[in-house]
């Protein structure tokens, strides 16, 4: 079990897992290319440049390919 007192430091707002949208700006071919937020690292950097995480895996509906990008770029679908 972990036993850390340290948290999500990086104040970032993520999505929910399973939330379907799309990566603003991911090309100019299908900007629009919809995915679905998979997971979350367990950690993305090492401390003390960015504490906590603040990227996302997800998993594009078209090929079923798994990236990992920021979870500022990605924009939930309503």
């Amino acid at each position: 079990m972990l036993h850390c007192k340290r948290q999500n430091l990086h104040r970032s707002k993520l999505p929910p897992p399973g939330a379907v949208g799309h990566i603003v700006g991911l090309s100019a071919v299908n900007p629009r290319r919809k995915c679905i937020v998979s997971h979350y690292p367990l950690y993305d950097n090492v401390s003390p440049y960015s504490m906590g995480i603040h990227t996302v895996w997800v998993r594009f509906l078209d090929n079923g390919s798994i990236q990992r990008f920021s979870g500022i770029w990605f924009e939930e679908l309503p």
